[in-house]
């Protein structure tokens, strides 16, 4: 299995985010959808696996990298390298979302990811204090459109019961069925991913701490979460909320600490 694994939890049924699209040896292919990305902040990740494929002569190339990349079932990601003329295709298993926004153009590639377009990327978000060790940890991580695995680069509150919580706003309400979150890609994952609530309103919580109660329950996770697990609740039908917390709200004095989020 790839360095995530996928728990059936919550209220809701939880499923694989498998989008189906035409079958290719036996398996589906996955729906992509582009994003320009810098070949550089794919290179420089340390913590993600990548390969640079050949390209066969003659070959449609969405179609010989869309297939490469849904036979590995690690690949999240694939781009055409290069941009022009192609004749490799980079695949790699770092998350970016479609919504992703690239700040530096001068070596961008048109890639295409396997993640749907969702709400939480670059929406408005509060937390609890961050952790003083690692103070990078901090809340806008979870919203930047992209996850690189780096534990150092998840969102991390302090351990205080207080603090363990964040709050996304999309700023109006939004219709969504599914809230996909990562632990981090550690041995911590366990102590700091569990007894999750996630819950979604419409009116602003007093923060902080903020009584998250006054919020309509969406799901929650028990756990303890094994490293880099994925957890996705979904609702049956459509739910329109302009807000979606997540909190911890028992645990063992530790962190809350996620490392991604999906919201769509």
């Amino acid at each position: 299995m790839s360095q995530v694994g996928l728990q059936r939890c919550c209220v809701w049924m939880a499923m694989m985010l498998l989008l189906p699209s035409a079958p290719v040896e036996g398996r589906d292919l996955r729906l992509f959808n582009s994003v320009l990305i810098s070949l550089q902040r794919i290179q420089a990740n340390t913590f993600t696996q990548k390969e640079m494929l050949d390209i066969s002569p003659g070959a449609n190339i969405a179609l010989y990298c869309t297939t490469k990349c849904t036979l590995l079932d690690w690949c999240k990601l694939w781009c055409a390298y290069p941009s022009t003329n192609p004749s490799h295709c980079l695949v790699s298993s770092i998350i970016f979302m479609p919504t992703y926004q690239e700040t530096d153009l001068t070596d961008a590639l048109t890639c295409h990811t396997t993640r749907p377009k969702d709400l939480a990327t670059y929406a408005d978000i509060t937390a609890g204090l961050p952790g003083v060790t690692y103070p990078q940890r901090n809340e806008q991580n979870l919203v930047n459109g992209f996850y690189s695995y780096d534990p150092n680069e998840n969102m991390a509150t302090m351990s205080k019961p207080s603090e363990r919580w964040f709050i996304l706003d999309f700023g109006q309400p939004k219709c969504f069925q599914h809230v996909i979150m990562y632990a981090q890609n550690n041995s911590s994952a366990p102590r700091r991913f569990n007894n999750i609530e996630v819950r979604v309103g419409n009116v602003k919580a007093v923060t902080p701490p903020g009584d998250l109660s006054s919020y309509d329950l969406f799901g929650w996770f028990l756990g303890p979460a094994a490293k880099g697990q994925v957890v996705e609740m979904k609702s049956p039908k459509p739910v329109c909320a302009r807000f979606v917390s997540a909190c911890k709200v028992a645990g063992d004095g530790q962190q809350l600490q996620v490392a991604h989020i999906e919201v769509f």
